[in-house]
């Protein structure tokens, strides 16, 4: 296309109106709605293999049989979260294409609220009570257990029966679906989970009167994993904007320990709460556990001792802190992508550069350390970690969890790679990897876990996955459909000749095409709205 520099002298306009562009008939159905049709496709499919029981007492199989058609084991409440995810981002897809595709939301959106909702229920049978002494208050607890009880409500959840990190993945999960369904038994139960969370933040007094922060693996554990901070994050970025209203009371009661070791509490308000713990965490698991040579995230700090410690007695028996060692264990790609989805979280509520800089430098880090190259009959695939075999392993779901932050970092990140942005490159691979299995390996709508090399793995048995698996990819199909279809609602836009320096003065701003702030670094690798000087340019760079 012919390059242009547009000066826009007309007021500005909402960017819906800019981005609404008449769409083409085709035979074919888009690449978003064809994601969103896998997506429900895998989902339903997962749902029937991996499930049994009835809508009140609704079972996952740890394991699914290709060959045999048959499950086995009961998965723990971690992947049980899963189905909920696949839900809440089935939904979210949905909503997004409603105009573009009104039968399948017609066809889908009630069945899926009415599922999610069934799903939600019988999460209670993980559901246990117990009486936690935490670090600055005595509190009885009504939380997740690892493995599912015999009975709604009666799950063991004491010490090492629950973790922290399972506690935020549901939170993260309920928030979503009260944002989709404005159920308020969602947030309330989301909300709960949060402040179950924070109270396992680690808020003895240092030397210098300031927090040791971080939150340890759950109750029953000294060590701080990056799986028990990271998390967190976004889900408290959510809640931060849900309470944020002109009116909000301060009606939430905060423990926490003065620098001399007095506990005290006082009340304030949730989002004042909510966003300053986001802030809290994501700094603490940045200084800690970043490793600034590979620029990607340590899995955890181990502790000093096993052995949880506590000062006083009876009634003012508290936890206290333990001391760690420095940053250990595989860089899963789980962990650095929370934090890539907790930096453009806390980037596009806050505004602050410090957070762009880290969604460009994490966008950058992953794609670097992650992504590996790979020839299939001379086309090149971006390979992501997988696992040697589908019984142990975990690395389907970890990369969703990375793919998924790319789709938060998307509208951000400027960094390149081949004439594109990062988050972009991951983004197609990710589509690129999905597509190849499904039209090559597809069994019963289900996935291999190497989606590149079909159903063979190094060790174990090679018919056998886990329903844990099948509803990442799903989702993962759901969250491509939101990207693409943000992707189709781009404009050929104008492509000048050359992009106007940016100076400092204050009125100097950059956006991209969904009325998002975006870093300007010279070079503008999306459609980008440039504010100068007062005057208006639309820009996509192609470089």
């Amino acid at each position: 296309m012919k390059n242009l520099l547009l000066s826009l002298l007309l007021p500005f306009v909402p960017y819906a109106a800019i981005l609404s562009q008449p769409s083409q008939p085709s035979s074919q159905p888009s690449p978003a709605i064809q994601n969103l049709q896998r997506a429900i496709q895998m989902t339903d499919a997962t749902m029937e293999h991996s499930f049994t029981g009835s809508p009140n007492n609704m079972r996952m199989y740890d394991l699914y049989n290709t060959e045999t058609k048959q499950g086995s084991g009961t998965a723990d409440v971690w992947p049980y979260t899963a189905a909920l995810e696949a839900h809440c981002s089935v939904l979210e897809a949905l909503d997004a294409l409603k105009e573009q595709a009104p039968q399948l939301y017609t066809d889908n959106h009630d069945r899926y609220v009415t599922r999610l909702k069934q799903l939600f229920n019988s999460l209670d049978y993980y559901r246990g009570t117990y009486t936690l002494n935490s670090y600055a208050r005595i509190s009885s607890w009504s939380i997740y257990g690892v493995h599912r009880g015999g009975s709604k409500g009666t799950a063991a959840v004491t010490g090492i029966e629950n973790v922290y990190d399972d506690q935020m993945w549901i939170c993260r999960e309920l928030t979503r679906a009260y944002k989709l369904t404005g159920d308020e038994e969602y947030l309330k139960k989301a909300e709960y989970l949060a402040n179950y969370c924070i109270d396992g933040w680690d808020c003895c007094p240092d030397a210098n009167g300031n927090d040791y922060g971080g939150i340890t693996w759950g109750p029953g554990y000294n060590s701080k994993h990056s799986c028990s901070n990271g998390p967190l994050i976004q889900p408290l970025v959510w809640l931060y904007e849900i309470y944020k209203t002109d009116d909000e009371e301060a009606n939430l009661r905060y423990y926490y320990i003065l620098p001399d070791g007095t506990r005290t509490n006082e009340m304030r308000r949730h989002s004042d709460v909510y966003l300053e713990m986001a802030r809290k965490v994501y700094a603490w698991q940045k200084d800690k556990l970043l490793n600034k040579q590979t620029g990607v995230y340590w899995d955890m700090l181990g502790a000093v001792t096993g052995e949880i410690q506590y000062v006083g007695e009876g009634r003012n028996k508290y936890r206290t802190h333990v001391d760690s060692h420095g940053p250990s264990g595989t860089a899963y790609t789980y962990n650095t992508g929370t934090m890539l989805a907790g930096t453009a979280e806390l980037y596009r509520v806050t505004g602050e550069e410090a957070y762009l800089d880290d969604v460009n430098a994490l966008a950058q880090s992953s794609w670097r350390n992650f992504a590996k190259g790979k020839r299939i009959s001379g086309v090149t695939f971006y390979e992501w970690p997988t696992d040697g075999k589908a019984e142990e392993g975990f690395n389907a779901w970890f990369d969703d969890v990375l793919m998924r932050a790319y789709v938060d970092a998307a509208p951000y990140n400027t960094t390149v790679y081949n004439g594109k942005t990062h988050a972009t490159n991951a983004l197609s691979s990710f589509q690129q990897n999905l597509d190849y299995a499904f039209d090559n390996y597809n069994r019963d709508s289900m996935l291999p876990i190497n989606l590149l090399n079909g159903w063979t793995v190094s060790t174990g048995n090679a018919d056998v996955t886990k329903g844990f698996h099948q509803l990442a990819f799903a989702s993962e199909y759901a969250m491509l459909a939101i990207w693409q279809q943000r992707q189709e609602s781009t404009p050929e836009a104008i492509l000048p000749s050359f992009l106007p320096s940016m100076g400092d003065k204050r009125g100097d701003r950059a956006y991209n095409l969904l009325g998002l702030p975006v870093s300007y670094a010279g070079t503008v690798c999306q459609p980008t709205l440039i504010i100068k000087d007062n005057r208006k340019y639309i820009s996509k760079n192609n470089r």
